[in-house]
């Protein structure tokens, strides 16, 4: 005994007395289970330590007392018991390896089947087992089976005829095992001792018994793998059970006389051949249900699966024969989804497969023609995971079978009539198919617009079918399919099929059609262009499809935007077609906006936003592609082309919105750029609507235009214009006291004038402020022999519109005369004297103002009640509230010119002054102060106040209206503090208004009920006297 093993059992004697003394004790009830987990405790450590020495011997006489222990199992604790395995597990591994008898093996095996089986087992009294004893069972009964145990029971030759039960017990436990376990750890101890057990049995006859129940089990956990939410390591495990189990029980090296026998003969089979026949139909609806997992989540279980599917593949080719094409199947798919190195190294070695097995193609091409003419079917189901999964195998076969020089004949018209059904499956379960319209007057048009005119570099079309996070994987296969189409001698085939079908067929077939020529193109410039960059191949096949698809493009582009007729789809990717033809002209493509550059605006006036998108996408491409700086300077030096095609279409009364349309894109893209383009447009629009005013529709979208003019012109570069000349003074005038002085001078001059003359009917004097401001009359037009200078040609046309305008503000329709009205409030800023010369004001704008008085006006007071209570609700305030922004621009520029006119409109001012307060504070008491400041009814009088303000800071007011101003600013609006009340009325009597103020303050003090009449006013600490009145 050398010294390593006299030092091991010096270490190991000590708990190993104490242990068997202990044991025994708790057989007699003298000691617990705790003295005995203490010993236990101590035996594991020592072990641990000492385990490099030990021998067969060491653990014969560890195993003694451990046997005592063993012999309450029934009543000891599950750690007790955990401990003590932990201890057997040590004792096989290191002590007993190879040399265990063959009689304590067996006893092993049934003690650590009768642990792992817990309340399975026959023995109602055993309680139920415990997860880590049922675990630590299992790995000590794997490691028995790696020892010499199975070997002892049948290594050569036939296992004896009484082991057979035993081996079966343990199965039966380890299957069970791995079958209805609910702990993972459990199911993978039983998954090391199956495999254990499998390696080490060498009896093909034992093993053929066994491999029904093996094969059972496995398919039966790897089928319910996906429904039950099986831990996938279980998983894994089981599939590499399954594969080691095929390739020792049933592979081609195992039985080649037997196979050769039943392939060549039908008569006289042994029964080993009729067995391989039975089990291999059985084997095969087993794998039938373990080759779903192929859509398993987890990378590691395909793994799996196709090191199973692999082995079948190489090493049951011929017992398994029946078998090759749905283990085909799985490979293609497993191959084509997974990472990009992974799925590389497995079509490597699928191609070294199928290379080495010419029937292998053969197979793989029966297959392709199945899943080809499934795909329509695929498509329109709900599974989205198969949908993708056979889109990546159908590319990935092709490129298998391209990569061999398969023949493909036959597949051509197969290939394309089932991909164009396909895609139309798909586009009639896309989500995109309501129309999203776009919201006028949003600032996301503005952001439309901005990005047209400024964005330069790549540009990427938004998906027109295929935009769901689902749907872009399908769109993403399919693209995947054509790319191998592409690359194949099949692609010439189907460029003419998808031409063909571009012209014979309609709806969602033809834009799945055109789609599909999208693709196509797309791939086939990309190619041409990396081959370019070498190479100087001909490209004529390419030019000549994608001449044939622009062609189609423009076809369709060339009906209207506004034909319910054709889809929008279809539309958009007309201009994807147009887009990628501009790519491959570049500055060539400079000839063909003749055609192509009108249809492009048109749909981008269109009331789909998708459509609206792609159309600004396109231009941008375009203009890109033909070297303009943007798409604005596209648009302005091909004024020219887009201006005739409008004209043409104006000039024929063409009541069709294309024209306006286009036209307000114009205006829109290029600003004040493109406005000395559009007068005679301009004359035949007024031409139009003098014509078609009956049409409100179209009134309304030729207002945009000229709306949309007026707005660019304002935008003029100032370098364009003059400078101001002179700017219009303030004619408020400041408060001034009245002294004694002044009523002296006034006597005297009362004195001087005859005795009969009545100062209350003599008309008074003059004001040298108000007779000083020079009105011409209303009735004189500006004159129209004077030509506007160059540089404002712009201003020219505004103001033409400005004054054509007013005509049209008699239009029964509220949102045009809106529209009319915001049109002139825009204009006037810039016609106005602070951005012309003073000749300008003189000719042109002053009279300008003098016809647009009594329009505006009268929108305002038309919808007033024309009496004075205050009970008539109002009508139209979205009306009412544009026309008081209107004439608040016309007083703010008017100046002084006004005075006379709002003198005479003072009263109606005043009467709808009230009217509005009135509802505005009904408003705040039935909604509160907070929402009713977000109403319109309070806005309206915001406005109201707003152009009392205006009026008096700039047209300026006389005394006989500075009392009817003070009513209607001195109360609400000055109260609350409305911006610039005070200001305006401070310039007019500062006293008056700390007058108003102090009054509003000793009311909220009050109460409004309390008489103001009770209070004698102080100043200054100073209160005064009521002033009695006496008669003389």
């Amino acid at each position: 005994m050398d010294d390593g093993r006299v030092k091991a059992f010096r270490l190991l004697k000590p708990p190993c007395v104490d242990l068997s003394q202990t044991a025994l004790r708790y057989k007699v009830s003298k000691s617990t289970a705790k003295d005995l987990l203490k010993c236990l405790e101590r035996l594991t450590e020592t072990l641990l330590a000492v385990s490099r020495s030990l021998d067969a011997k060491l653990a014969d006489y560890v195993f003694f007392p451990l046997s005592h222990v063993f012999s309450e199992s029934k009543e000891l604790p599950p750690r007790l018991l955990e401990h003590a395995l932990s201890c057997l597990l040590l004792l096989i591994r290191h002590g007993w390896r190879d040399h265990l008898s063959s009689e304590v093996g067996k006893q092993l095996l049934i003690l650590l089947a009768f642990l792992a089986a817990g309340n399975n087992a026959t023995d109602s009294k055993i309680n139920q087992v415990d997860e880590d004893v049922a675990a630590i069972a299992l790995d000590c009964t794997a490691s028995l089976f790696h020892s010499s145990v199975a070997s002892s029971l049948g290594s050569i030759g036939a296992i004896r005829s009484d082991n057979i039960p035993l081996l079966g017990h343990n199965l039966t436990v380890i299957l069970d095992a791995i079958s209805n376990s609910v702990a993972t750890k459990v199911r993978l101890a039983a998954c090391n001792s199956l495999l254990a057990l499998i390696h080490g049995i060498d009896d093909e006859e034992a093993l053929r018994n066994f491999f029904p129940g093996i094969v059972s089990c496995l398919a039966k956990v790897l089928s319910a793998g996906i429904r039950s939410k099986t831990p996938w390591k279980v998983l894994e495990a089981c599939m590499q059970l399954l594969e080691q189990t095929l390739c020792k029980v049933i592979s081609d090296s195992t039985l080649p006389s037997a196979v050769t026998a039943v392939r060549h003969s039908t008569a006289g089979k042994t029964p080993i051949q009729r067995w391989t026949e039975t089990t291999a139909g059985q084997v095969k609806i087993a794998l039938s249900t373990v080759l779903p997992l192929r859509y398993h989540d987890r990378p590691d279980v395909h793994e799996a699966l196709c090191t199973l599917c692999l082995s079948v593949l190489t090493k049951c080719q011929t017992t398994l024969g029946d078998c090759t094409s749905m283990i085909l199947e799985a490979l293609v798919s497993l191959s084509s989804h997974a990472a990009p190195e992974v799925s590389r190294r497995r079509s490597q070695r699928l191609q070294q497969i199928l290379a080495s097995s010419p029937d292998l193609l053969d197979i793989l091409k029966d297959s392709l023609y199945g899943w080809t003419v499934a795909l329509p079917r695929v498509v329109s189901s709900s599974d989205e995971i198969k949908q993708t999964r056979t889109l990546e195998q159908l590319s990935n076969a092709f490129r298998l079978l391209s990569a061999h020089g398969t023949d493909m004949k036959g597949f051509n018209d197969l290939v394309t009539s089932n991909l164009q059904a396909g895609v139309a499956s798909a586009i009639k379960l896309s989500p995109t198919n309501a129309i999203i319209p776009v919201a006028s007057g949003s600032t996301e048009m503005s952001r439309v617009f901005q990005s047209a005119t400024s964005l330069r570099g790549d540009h990427v079309f938004s998906p027109v079918i295929f935009d769901s996070t689902s749907q872009g994987n399908i769109a993403s296969g399919f693209k995947m399919l054509v790319e191998q189409f592409e690359s194949s001698t099949m692609c010439t085939e189907l460029q003419r099929s998808l031409i063909e079908s571009l012209k014979n067929t309609t709806g969602i077939e033809q834009i799945a059609t055109l789609w599909l020529t999208i693709v196509l193109v797309t791939f086939q410039s990309l190619q041409d262009s990396e081959n370019g960059q070498w190479l100087n191949l001909p490209t004529g096949h390419l030019e000549s499809f994608a001449e044939e698809a622009y062609s189609f493009s423009l076809e369709i582009l060339g009906k209207s935007a506004y034909d319910d007729a054709v889809d929008w789809r279809l539309q958009a990717l007309s201009l994807e077609i147009l887009a990628l033809q501009a790519k491959s002209q570049g500055q060539c493509f400079r000839g063909e906006l003749v055609d192509a550059l009108y249809p492009i605006l048109e749909r981008m006036g269109s009331n789909n936003a998708a459509l609206q998108h792609h159309a600004v996408t396109c231009l941008s491409i375009v203009s890109d592609s033909c070297g303009y700086p943007s798409a604005s300077e596209l648009v302005v030096q091909n004024a020219d082309y887009l201006v005739n095609a409008i004209a043409v279409k104006l000039n024929t009364f063409d009541i069709n919105p294309q024209a306006s349309q286009v036209m307000l894109m114009m205006v829109r893209l290029c600003g004040s750029a493109i406005i000395p383009y559009l007068d005679d447009l301009i004359e035949s629009i007024f031409a139009i609507l003098a014509s078609y005013h009956g049409y409100p529709r179209l009134v309304e979208s030729l207002f945009e235009v000229l709306n949309a003019v007026v707005e660019e012109g304002a935008k003029v570069s100032p370098r364009a214009i003059e400078p101001a000349a002179r700017t219009i003074p303030s004619p408020r005038r400041p408060y001034k006291p009245i002294t004694i002085i002044d009523v002296v001078a006034q006597l005297q001059v009362l004195k001087k004038r005859p005795y009969h003359t009545c100062p209350s009917t003599h008309s008074p004097e003059p004001d040298p402020e108000i007779s000083s401001i020079r009105e011409p009359d209303e009735t004189t037009q500006p004159s129209t022999s004077e030509d506007p200078s160059p540089s404002s040609k712009a201003l020219t046309l505004v103001y033409t519109i400005t004054q054509q305008t007013t005509h049209h503000l008699s239009t029964p329709s509220p949102a045009l005369r809106r529209l009319l009205l915001t049109l002139i409030a825009s204009s006037l800023p810039n016609l106005s004297p602070q951005s012309t010369t003073q000749a300008d004001n003189d000719a042109r704008f002053l009279p300008l103002v003098a016809t647009l008085w009594p329009h505006i006006t009268r929108q305002i007071f038309s919808h007033t009640p024309s009496t004075s209570q205050t009970t008539t609700p109002l009508a139209d305030l979205p009306t009412l509230l544009t026309a008081l922004q209107t004439l608040t621009v016309i007083s703010q520029h008017g100046g002084s010119f006004l005075l006379s006119r709002f003198s005479d409109l003072l009263p109606q001012l005043q009467n709808l002054y009230r009217q509005l307060q009135q509802a505005m504070l009904h408003e705040e008491k039935t909604l509160g102060r907070s929402r009713a400041s977000r109403s319109l009814k309070f806005k309206t009088w915001d406005q109201m106040v707003g152009l009392l303000v205006t009026m008096v800071v700039y047209v300026g007011i006389t005394r006989e209206m500075e009392d009817a101003v003070f009513e209607m600013l001195g109360g609400e609006a000055l109260l609350r503090g409305r911006e610039g009340v005070r200001d305006a009325l401070e310039g007019l009597n500062p006293d008056a208004v700390w007058l108003l103020e102090e009054e509003g303050n000793s009311k909220k003090e009050e109460g409004w009920d309390e008489k103001w009449e009770k209070r004698k006013p102080v100043v200054d600490g100073w209160e005064l006297k009521d002033v009695e009145f006496q008669e003389v």
